[in-house]
């Protein structure tokens, strides 16, 4: 009987040593993983800092202070008066990571309104005038807000990307209302000069409704949102996806463009969007000169059961975009801007799935062109550019005007080609 008995307690000895040695090999395994969840979840606890605030001043407050890096500031509900008196001219700059946020789910309870800045507020030493918000420094996002400007009031834009302090900027703007007025353009999103040569602009733009951006000027512009590269810079990138925005009553619902630049690449993915009622739905340039060439630059568009209707002209579209639904051009050139002739071989590709194009003014619902200038010139924009139009599904319902050049160009370089 004894025997038994101590094999018995012998197995299970050795059973239990065995189950610990394994435990602790497990645990050591697991040390490193639960080192790195440690410092992952510090990370996110630091990012997560929120800064409450529920008047101007303690916004402004928040927003310049060194030691709100990496911060949320959470905005009370009320009306925020922006004013020239509080620094930086009154705009609001988002420092390293940082976030604005207002009350989820409610963006009309929280208003910021820029009808007191100056245009001396968006004067900065740039390339171009700046906006009421700044970002582009890290990650920043913005949302549940709405931005509002009086309708005769001229200022550039609400939200302005040209902050360029790291070499990707991640890019967050949700559930905020922007009612225009006189602002020329809602969102100006990209790479802006040569400071930013070489950066990728990561963007999320989703749940916005963005409306009214109408520079009461005959010759102003009046933008719902414009996705550039921009003005001598070079070798950069943006990457954007845009989802069920509302995007109405602008002079121009989207403006899509490499502006003076070279080997840039453009990347956007529509999904459920809204483009609608404005003079004209969407227009897109892979290349486009205003100072100096453009020159081997790329847009590729890919639209997901996005709507593109109603856009009749009405308010009038800005420059000389044409009244329309999509206008696409893989090379451009305008008068006010750059003369023909110095846009070369830039390539455009756009495709639409399952997306309804209709209502739309002009003698059809996309005009597509190779190259396309409106300067009086019988010179083309340039050449070696090419545009190819995908419709796939409902979409190839549209009805599409393609012309490899506009005005003609004998060596037939630049071309348009449409495939259903």
């Amino acid at each position: 009987m004894r025997k038994p008995i101590l094999y018995t307690l012998f197995l299970f000895a050795s059973v239990s040593i065995l189950f610990l040695s394994c435990q602790k090999e497990i645990n050591r395994k697991q040390q490193p993983q639960e080192e790195i969840a440690t410092v992952t979840n510090g990370g996110l606890q630091k990012e997560a800092k929120k800064i409450y605030v529920n008047n101007v001043v303690k916004l402004y407050e928040a927003i310049n202070d060194p030691a709100n890096i990496r911060g949320t500031i959470v905005l009370a509900p009320g009306t925020y008066l922006l004013s020239p008196n509080y620094p930086k001219g009154g705009r609001l700059e988002l420092q390293l990571d940082m976030s604005l946020v207002g009350q989820p789910g409610r963006p009309a309870l929280v208003v910021i309104d820029a009808t007191n800045l100056p245009a001396s507020s968006f004067t900065i030493p740039a390339p171009l005038p700046t906006g009421v918000v700044r970002m582009g420094n890290g990650k920043n996002s913005l949302e549940w807000l709405t931005l509002q400007n009086d309708p005769l009031h001229v200022i550039r834009s609400f939200v302005q990307t040209d902050i360029v302090a790291t070499p990707i900027a991640e890019i967050k703007i949700a559930h905020t209302i922007l009612k225009g007025g006189g602002c020329n353009i809602g969102m100006s999103v990209g790479n802006f000069g040569a400071t930013a040569n070489g950066r990728v602009v990561e963007l999320e733009i989703e749940d916005n409704e963005i409306m009214d951006n109408i520079n009461p000027s005959s010759s102003g512009n009046g933008t719902g949102i414009q996705i550039v590269n921009h003005r001598g810079t070079n070798d950069a990138s943006v990457i954007a996806t845009l989802s069920r925005n509302y995007i109405h009553d602008n002079k121009a619902g989207l403006i899509i463009s490499n502006i003076s630049s070279q080997h840039f690449a453009i990347e956007i993915k529509s999904y459920n969007n809204r483009v609608e009622n404005n003079g004209v739905g969407l227009a897109m340039r892979a290349g486009f000169n205003e100072s100096t060439a453009s020159v081997s630059n790329s847009l590729k568009f890919d639209a997901y059961a996005t709507s593109v209707k109603n856009n009749t002209g009405s308010p009038a579209p800005p420059f000389s975009n044409p009244a329309c639904g999509v206008f696409a051009a893989g090379g451009g050139s305008m008068l006010l801007f750059g003369l023909p002739g110095a846009v070369n071989d830039n390539r455009l590709d756009v495709s639409f799935y399952g997306c309804i194009i209709e209502g739309n003014a002009g003698n059809a619902q996309i005009l597509a062109y190779g190259a396309h200038s409106t300067y009086p010139l019988p010179a083309p924009a340039g050449t070696g550019n090419a545009t190819n139009i995908y419709l796939h599904g409902i979409s190839a319902n549209a009805t599409i005007s393609a012309t490899a050049s506009f005005p003609a160009e004998p060596a037939g370089t630049n071309t348009v080609n449409v495939y259903r």
